[in-house]
């Protein structure tokens, strides 16, 4: 970025990574160059970047062209228009008005965003009232476009029966080719700069029903059920969404309730084997330490699956983890603002007019080397052959249907 100017010809020197308008400049119109260099060899695996994709379309990560001004709340959204050529689209997670211009949401700067440019036409689904801008990049040896939205569709119906509702109005999703390892989707993440976006890499030679049959998207869709944390509490970051996609996956018919409670028993047991005595909360500074991520990730899943089975047993099913969650949405979410995870769990108890979540985390993840699912589960009525759940006949409450209970969409 260079030769930062305004339409009066003053040039404006980057202090590190911003600029300082003058008073007597500050209505006027600031353009600048920009020579991007996206990457083309290797795998991504990280957070939004640059990259050319097959030699025709790009990923570009706004933190490597787009200036913009602090986050206030004097400053809450600017406008923004692109001049593409003919066969070429643009995407972005803002408010779309027009073919290439959109509404930004002036989020903090630090928060990430991807803007793709590609010579296919994104395709654009409804679910539950929210919309969903879908981008295929590259080619895909199995899957059409067509499958890829199938997927997308299913993967969002079953996190919108969690609620009710889907968590946020407007999703950008991103597809990139893969040929790293043997997953289905070796890498996913979000970004929340400007709004939600959903980036996943997906084998190119994947079918459609390996994707259904695949975590990551439910997984990544779970994470916008909350707002950002910013304190670094990956045991809430991602372990709630860990818990809630093999409900959303049972919901959205990608798998059956006894396929979920064995993915669940197998990633509780993997996250307690790789704990090595530490707590959830000690292997969350030690997160770069090879598998001790799986004890912060399936810990946090534990504790809120746990939580959810003492919210329905307390309440003979009347009241669950997801209800709280509502009532969180409509009370005191808020897309465009950080929290800590201390507060979001005290929020939760005051929703729930107990402490029950700050308590237990204080036994869970911060005292016990990981939860005690064992007893969660007998408590249920599941036992395990292998990791094969087999449910007792005569237990009268009925919770663990009702937890993995699926909907039956009309598809």
């Amino acid at each position: 970025m260079n030769n930062i100017r305004s339409n009066t010809g003053t040039l404006l020197d980057i202090e590190v990574d911003r600029i300082t308008i003058p008073a007597e400049e500050s209505a006027r119109c600031i353009f600048y160059d920009v020579l991007l260099q996206p990457r083309n060899r290797g795998e991504q695996r990280g957070g939004a970047e640059t990259r050319l994709i097959e030699g025709r379309d790009m990923l570009t990560s706004i933190g490597d062209w787009l200036l913009r001004p602090r986050s206030t709340s004097e400053y809450a959204q600017f406008d923004i228009n692109f001049t593409m050529p003919k066969g070429t689209y643009v995407s972005s997670p803002w408010r779309r008005i027009g073919e290439t211009s959109f509404v930004g949401f002036n989020t903090p700067v630090e928060w990430e965003a991807i803007v793709t440019f590609s010579s296919r036409e994104p395709d654009t689904i409804s679910v539950s009232g929210s919309i969903f801008e879908i981008s295929v990049m590259g080619e895909f040896e199995r899957t059409p476009v067509a499958d890829m939205s199938r997927w997308v569709r299913q993967s969002a119906e079953g996190v919108s029966a969690l609620m009710g509702f889907f968590p946020r109005s407007r999703v950008q999703v991103v597809i990139s080719p893969s040929d790293r390892g043997n997953s289905i989707v070796p890498w996913a993440y979000i970004t929340r700069g400007g709004g939600a976006a959903i980036h996943v890499f997906v084998k190119r030679d994947a079918s459609l029903e390996q994707l259904l049959w695949d975590f990551s998207l439910p997984h990544e869709m779970s994470h916008f059920m909350f707002p950002h944390i910013d304190s670094g509490d990956y045991w809430i970051i991602e372990g709630l969404p860990t818990y809630l996609q093999h409900l959303s996956m049972v919901k959205g018919g990608a798998i059956t309730f006894q396929e979920s409670w064995s993915r669940l028993y197998k990633g509780f047991l993997s996250g307690e084997k790789l704990g090595r005595g530490f707590t959830v909360v000690e292997s969350m500074r030690r997160l770069t330490r090879r598998g001790t991520y799986l004890h912060v990730y399936w810990g946090g899943a534990a504790y809120f699956f746990q939580r959810d089975v003492d919210l329905r047993m307390r309440s003979e099913g009347a009241l669950t983890l997801l209800d709280i969650l509502v009532k969180y949405h409509e009370c005191c979410y808020d897309e465009y603002q950080s929290i800590s995870g201390n507060d979001l769990l005290a929020d939760l108890d005051v929703l729930l007019g107990d402490d029950l979540f700050a308590r237990r985390k204080l036994i869970e993840i911060e005292t016990e080397d990981f939860p005690d699912f064992r007893t969660t589960f007998k408590s249920l009525g599941i036992q395990f052959l292998g990791n094969k759940p087999v449910f007792e006949q005569n237990l009268s409450n009925g919770l663990a249907s009702q937890i993995m209970s699926p909907v039956g969409f009309d598809r």
